[in-house]
Protein backbone atom coordinates (compact mmCIF):
# COMPACT_ATOMS: atom_id res chain seq x y z
CA UNK A 1 0.00 0.00 0.00
CA UNK A 2 1.01 3.53 -0.93
CA UNK A 3 1.94 5.70 2.17
CA UNK A 4 2.12 3.25 4.66
CA UNK A 5 5.23 3.19 6.76
CA UNK A 6 6.02 -0.78 8.38
CA UNK A 7 6.50 -0.60 12.03
CA UNK A 8 9.62 0.15 13.61
CA UNK A 9 10.44 -2.89 15.58
CA UNK A 10 11.46 -2.35 19.18
CA UNK A 11 14.84 -2.91 19.50
CA UNK A 12 16.08 -0.65 16.76
CA UNK A 13 13.93 1.98 18.67
CA UNK A 14 16.09 1.62 21.67
CA UNK A 15 19.02 1.65 20.05
CA UNK A 16 18.38 5.46 18.35
CA UNK A 17 16.97 6.22 22.41
CA UNK A 18 20.30 4.91 23.69
CA UNK A 19 22.55 6.54 20.96
CA UNK A 20 20.63 10.24 20.92
CA UNK A 21 21.12 10.25 24.99
CA UNK A 22 24.95 9.18 24.85
CA UNK A 23 25.41 12.00 22.28
CA UNK A 24 23.81 14.08 24.65
CA UNK A 25 26.03 12.64 27.83
CA UNK A 26 29.33 13.35 25.26
CA UNK A 27 28.62 16.62 25.36
CA UNK A 28 28.24 17.27 28.64
CA UNK A 29 31.25 15.87 29.68
CA UNK A 30 34.15 18.08 30.67
CA UNK A 31 36.86 18.21 28.05
CA UNK A 32 40.26 16.93 29.25
CA UNK A 33 43.30 19.56 28.87
CA UNK A 34 45.81 19.00 26.21
CA UNK A 35 48.65 17.73 27.39
CA UNK A 36 51.56 20.41 28.75
CA UNK A 37 54.28 20.28 26.06
CA UNK A 38 57.68 19.40 27.30
CA UNK A 39 59.63 22.04 28.95
CA UNK A 40 62.74 23.87 27.03
CA UNK A 41 65.29 26.02 27.49
CA UNK A 42 66.16 28.62 24.79
CA UNK A 43 68.94 31.31 24.03
CA UNK A 44 67.82 33.59 20.99
CA UNK A 45 69.97 36.27 19.44
CA UNK A 46 67.55 39.46 19.51
CA UNK A 47 70.58 41.92 17.84
CA UNK A 48 73.71 41.54 16.49
CA UNK A 49 76.87 43.69 18.07
CA UNK A 50 77.09 46.63 15.23
CA UNK A 51 80.07 48.43 15.22
CA UNK A 52 78.79 50.40 11.87
CA UNK A 53 81.24 51.69 9.34
CA UNK A 54 84.97 53.35 9.84
CA UNK A 55 87.72 54.34 7.82
CA UNK A 56 91.26 52.55 9.53
CA UNK A 57 94.27 53.67 8.24
CA UNK A 58 96.36 50.95 8.84
CA UNK A 59 95.16 49.48 12.50
CA UNK A 60 92.65 50.91 15.20
CA UNK A 61 89.65 49.60 17.79
CA UNK A 62 85.97 51.10 18.16
CA UNK A 63 84.65 49.99 21.47
CA UNK A 64 80.83 49.30 21.72
CA UNK A 65 79.90 48.69 25.19
CA UNK A 66 76.30 46.76 26.56
CA UNK A 67 75.50 50.07 27.41
CA UNK A 68 75.36 51.67 23.80
CA UNK A 69 78.73 53.55 24.43
CA UNK A 70 81.29 54.24 22.01
CA UNK A 71 84.85 54.87 21.77
CA UNK A 72 86.96 55.02 18.89
CA UNK A 73 90.39 54.75 18.62
CA UNK A 74 92.67 55.60 15.52
CA UNK A 75 89.39 55.13 13.15
CA UNK A 76 87.30 57.41 11.44
CA UNK A 77 83.44 57.31 11.40
CA UNK A 78 81.49 57.22 8.56
CA UNK A 79 78.40 57.26 7.29
CA UNK A 80 75.46 56.74 9.67
CA UNK A 81 75.80 52.57 9.64
CA UNK A 82 74.05 51.62 13.11
CA UNK A 83 75.64 51.30 15.94
CA UNK A 84 74.82 48.91 19.24
CA UNK A 85 75.52 46.08 21.49
CA UNK A 86 74.02 42.62 20.78
CA UNK A 87 71.30 41.59 22.76
CA UNK A 88 70.07 37.79 23.98
CA UNK A 89 67.23 36.71 25.43
CA UNK A 90 66.99 33.24 27.13
CA UNK A 91 63.60 32.12 27.99
CA UNK A 92 62.23 29.07 29.75
CA UNK A 93 58.86 27.53 28.80
CA UNK A 94 57.31 25.27 31.68
CA UNK A 95 55.04 24.19 29.24
CA UNK A 96 52.02 25.04 30.57
CA UNK A 97 49.92 27.61 32.30
CA UNK A 98 50.38 26.59 35.84
CA UNK A 99 50.51 29.85 37.82
CA UNK A 100 52.61 28.62 40.56
CA UNK A 101 55.79 31.29 41.20
CA UNK A 102 58.85 29.45 39.98
CA UNK A 103 62.99 29.98 40.21
CA UNK A 104 64.63 29.27 37.05
CA UNK A 105 68.47 29.24 37.58
CA UNK A 106 70.42 28.95 34.31
CA UNK A 107 73.75 29.62 32.91
CA UNK A 108 75.33 31.57 30.30
CA UNK A 109 78.55 30.98 28.80
CA UNK A 110 80.04 33.13 25.80
CA UNK A 111 81.89 30.30 23.62
CA UNK A 112 85.43 31.72 22.14
CA UNK A 113 85.19 34.17 19.23
CA UNK A 114 87.66 33.59 16.62
CA UNK A 115 89.70 36.57 14.75
CA UNK A 116 88.09 37.14 11.00
CA UNK A 117 89.83 38.39 8.31
CA UNK A 118 88.47 39.44 4.79
CA UNK A 119 89.84 40.98 1.66
CA UNK A 120 93.26 42.37 3.43
CA UNK A 121 91.14 43.35 6.70
CA UNK A 122 91.15 41.39 9.77
CA UNK A 123 89.24 41.89 13.05
CA UNK A 124 89.21 40.66 16.48
CA UNK A 125 86.91 40.68 19.46
CA UNK A 126 88.08 41.35 23.09
CA UNK A 127 87.10 43.10 26.69
CA UNK A 128 83.38 41.85 26.37
CA UNK A 129 80.41 43.47 28.93
CA UNK A 130 77.52 42.82 29.73
CA UNK A 131 74.42 44.38 31.43
CA UNK A 132 73.39 40.75 32.84
CA UNK A 133 73.75 41.27 36.74
CA UNK A 134 76.58 39.74 38.16
CA UNK A 135 78.28 39.27 34.96
CA UNK A 136 79.57 42.94 33.87
CA UNK A 137 82.96 41.22 32.81
CA UNK A 138 82.36 38.63 29.96
CA UNK A 139 85.25 36.68 29.70
CA UNK A 140 85.35 33.07 26.89
CA UNK A 141 84.40 30.12 28.38
CA UNK A 142 83.65 31.23 31.62
CA UNK A 143 79.92 30.16 33.07
CA UNK A 144 77.69 32.98 34.09
CA UNK A 145 74.57 31.92 36.40
CA UNK A 146 71.81 33.77 36.65
CA UNK A 147 68.08 33.08 38.13
CA UNK A 148 64.59 34.57 37.26
CA UNK A 149 62.90 34.25 40.56
CA UNK A 150 59.13 34.19 41.39
CA UNK A 151 58.25 33.71 37.55
CA UNK A 152 53.90 33.46 37.47
CA UNK A 153 53.89 33.25 33.79
CA UNK A 154 54.50 30.10 31.04
CA UNK A 155 57.45 31.90 29.66
CA UNK A 156 60.22 33.19 32.00
CA UNK A 157 62.55 35.05 30.25
CA UNK A 158 65.54 37.52 30.99
CA UNK A 159 66.71 39.79 27.96
CA UNK A 160 70.63 41.15 28.37
CA UNK A 161 72.68 43.13 25.61
CA UNK A 162 76.72 42.07 25.32
CA UNK A 163 79.06 45.28 23.90
CA UNK A 164 82.82 44.63 23.11
CA UNK A 165 85.64 45.98 21.31
CA UNK A 166 86.72 45.22 17.91
CA UNK A 167 90.75 45.76 16.97
CA UNK A 168 90.91 46.08 13.04
CA UNK A 169 94.14 45.66 10.83
CA UNK A 170 93.92 46.88 7.30
CA UNK A 171 96.62 45.66 5.30
CA UNK A 172 94.71 46.51 1.56
CA UNK A 173 90.95 47.22 0.77
CA UNK A 174 88.22 47.14 2.92
CA UNK A 175 85.73 44.78 4.22
CA UNK A 176 82.48 44.57 5.87
CA UNK A 177 83.34 42.06 8.59
CA UNK A 178 80.59 40.30 10.74
CA UNK A 179 81.55 38.28 13.71
CA UNK A 180 78.98 36.21 15.62
CA UNK A 181 78.72 35.87 19.30
CA UNK A 182 78.10 32.24 20.13
CA UNK A 183 75.74 32.48 23.61
CA UNK A 184 74.85 28.98 24.95
CA UNK A 185 72.48 28.79 27.93
CA UNK A 186 71.69 25.70 30.06
CA UNK A 187 69.16 24.87 32.55
CA UNK A 188 70.11 24.27 35.94
CA UNK A 189 67.31 24.03 37.91
CA UNK A 190 63.52 24.88 38.43
CA UNK A 191 61.72 25.19 41.46
CA UNK A 192 58.43 25.48 43.14
CA UNK A 193 55.48 25.58 41.10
Amino acid sequence: MIGRRAPVPETLRRQRRLGVLLLILSSLLPTSPAPAAVPTLTVTADAALRFGAFVVPSSGSRTVSASGAVINDAIFPVASAPVGPSQFTVAYDRGNQNPKAIRVTFQVVLSSVPAVTQTGVSGRLSAFDSDLPGAALLVPGRIVTYTIANCTTRICAKSFRVGARLDVTRRSGGANLTIALPVIATLVSVEGG
